[in-house]
């Protein structure tokens, strides 16, 4: 559950750190302000979270409560 809040977390830094560039620095990395998104998101591709069914976070949920009580 938390690894997709910390996925959107990573992307989101990302892209805000790409925003504080200025255009001259942009250009000399090959990127246009258009593209910053996509390409923050393309730089954590590999670290993605899966998706999961109902049953897998239903699962989970029960697994911390066995773990809590």
């Amino acid at each position: 559950m938390l690894e997709k809040l910390f996925y959107k977390i990573k992307v989101a830094r990302t892209a805000q750190a790409l925003r504080s560039l200025d255009d001259m620095a942009l250009k000399d990395i090959g990127l246009d302000r258009s593209n910053i998104l996509s390409h923050a998101y393309e730089c954590f591709e590999n670290e993605k979270p899966l998706e999961k069914s109902k049953m897998d976070i239903l699962e989970e949920m029960a697994q911390v409560y066995k773990i809590i009580s």
